[in-house]
């Protein structure tokens, strides 16, 4: 598989809005009883190894985890993953790919056709939600995320080209707002969207490290009512 993806190529938010498409590898089991075509048993694979992966990931870190363990785990061959990714490096890749994609279409479903502030509401709230319902899913990916820093330079790529996506698109809905009226003009968008980033990204980063003495919640809500004073704009009048 070629990890490399232009950041061109990778859908925005704002993209996926208008193309939401249900990810086929989100429910290895739902997969059909029937005869399977080779792409569908490759796909299937790949499903299984990349939940696997996941699973590896948050018991014993990135560095712990090996293409035999993966493959094992997934119940196949100790060589598939191997056969199938060619590297570790190669596999944490493309499961990065695989969350964002999900999680892109995750977020907009939640953010819908909102513009403006309400759109960065219901991304906030989106974030928060995910967390709370799907917390091994997202401490894989976060551990991952982290770990890459330094090393597995493919997910590293791939991580940034994602956050430059996820500060644009925040970055858009703070301009939307402002032309609109609905967000003080003096707001900096490009500084709230990566203010907006910094903090989910060290929100989670804490919950991951002591996850007992964080308040995802009470966090997510603070960050919500910091927000509306920048904004500049009346409580009463967010929807979540």
């Amino acid at each position: 598989m070629n990890a490399s993806t232009p950041l061109a190529a990778k859908a925005s938010l704002r993209d996926s809005v208008e193309n939401q498409t249900p990810d086929a590898t989100a429910n290895p089991k739902s997969t059909r009883a029937k005869r399977r075509t080779q792409a569908e048993r490759t796909a299937l694979s790949d499903a299984r190894m990349f939940e696997a992966a996941k699973d590896l990931i948050v018991e014993q870190g990135t560095h712990a985890t090996t293409l035999k363990e993966v493959g094992e785990r997934a119940g196949y061959s100790r060589g598939l993953a191997s056969n199938r990714f060619g590297s570790k490096d190669a596999l944490f890749a493309q499961l990065t790919l695989q969350f964002n994609n999900k999680w892109t279409q995750e977020l907009a479903k939640a953010v819908g056709d909102r513009t403006g502030a309400q759109a960065c509401f219901a991304a906030l709230h989106a974030v928060n939600g995910f967390l709370a319902n799907n917390s091994q899913y997202m401490k894989a990916m976060y551990i991952l995320w982290f770990q890459s820093i330094s090393s597995h330079d493919d997910a590293r790529n791939h991580l940034s080209a994602y956050q430059a996506i996820y500060r644009r698109d925040v970055t858009h809905w703070v301009r939307e707002g402002i032309e609109r009226g609905e967000i003080d003009r003096n707001v900096d968008a490009d500084c709230y969207a990566f203010q907006f980033c910094s903090f989910i990204f060290g929100t989670i980063y804490q919950w991951l490290v002591a996850p007992d003495a964080v308040d995802l919640h009470k966090q997510f809500e603070n960050f919500r009512l910091t927000t509306v004073r920048e904004f500049g704009i009346k409580p009463d009048i967010i929807q979540s």
